[in-house]
């Protein structure tokens, strides 16, 4: 457990139960790890259901709640419901989160995606927000925002060198409206929907191609890790440029569309794409430094 400093204003990520298939859940405990482990002090707190609930379900939930899971390997204490609303904690809603549940004092809005494009969104007045990626932001209601993320390449992705692949996999998530394509659409074609990331590491290593309807699934980049080729199913863009130009990771490794230069240009770059995750990483954390000298002088003590 971490100490709270006199001068300093504390910290608490409103985030789900620890899911490692889940990349938005994954970056709220990551950044409160990352706080903690950059001097400051932060806590995470259980967010709430942001879809309505059944009376049995709420009734089953009351009598039985589940366990709130943390990742061990994080340094993620919980809060306690007494700092909730104190003067001297910054409160920090992911997008999806509606209002202020907490009844928190100070506010920061973590725009993971873009509001309103999966989920109804209602932020409150005076929040100070932040974006994991340009098309995150809405500039219109932030002015702006900062950017914040945190990359980080899961150890449990690596290319085992096989000497035959065969077959497809893919994933839909937040491409749910596009057409499908027949390759996807091939009995043997395998969705990773589900499947943990031991299990997905081997499906990469045993295809030949990974399709992903979802623009922006880090699912893209752990395929060409493992030496699978990775294809999008484009169209959110023009095309590659504008593509890369509102992802970050989109310049190597990656093709969009089936396009022989698109398929050659992946193969190529599957080098670069890696030495640029690790570049990420460093400039993630950077990204926490400035995120917290800009809370601490926004919300501080004069």
């Amino acid at each position: 457990m971490t100490t709270p400093q006199d001068d300093r204003l504390s910290y608490i990520v409103n985030a789900p139960s620890f899911d490692p298939n889940s990349g938005g859940t994954i970056f709220l405990h990551e950044l409160c790890h990352a706080l903690n482990s950059l001097g400051e002090t932060a806590y995470l707190w259980p967010m709430a259901p942001i879809f309505p609930q059944g009376l049995r379900t709420r009734i089953a939930t009351f009598l039985n709640p589940p366990k709130y899971q943390r990742d061990q390997t994080l340094n993620t204490p919980m809060a306690d419901k007494s700092m909730l609303s104190s003067d001297n904690v910054i409160m920090i809603y992911p997008e999806i989160v509606p209002g202020n549940p907490t009844g928190a004092r100070n506010i920061v809005r973590w725009l993971l995606y873009k509001p309103g494009d999966q989920h109804p969104y209602s932020f409150t007045d005076n929040e100070l927000f932040f974006r994991v990626f340009e098309k995150a932001d809405m500039p219109e209601l932030t002015g702006g925002a900062d950017d914040l993320f945190l990359w980080k390449v899961n150890r449990s992705y690596r290319n085992e060198n096989r000497a035959e692949r065969k077959g497809c996999s893919y994933i839909v998530r937040k491409g749910h409206k596009k057409n499908r394509i027949p390759e996807t659409e091939h009995p043997d074609a395998i969705d990773i929907e589900g499947m943990s990331h031991e299990e997905i590491n081997a499906v990469f290593n045993q295809c030949e191609v990974f399709y992903s309807y979802d623009e922006a699934t880090m699912y893209s980049q752990f395929a060409a890790i493992c030496g699978c080729l990775s294809v999008i199913v484009p169209g959110e863009h023009r095309d590659r440029a504008e593509w890369a130009r509102n992802h970050e990771l989109g310049e190597f490794g990656v093709a969009y569309g089936q396009d022989p230069g698109e398929i050659a240009h992946a193969k190529a770059t599957r080098d670069d794409l890696i030495a640029l995750l690790k570049r990420k990483e460093e400039a993630g954390l950077e990204t926490v430094r400035r995120f917290i000298e800009t809370t601490q002088a926004h919300f501080g003590k004069p």
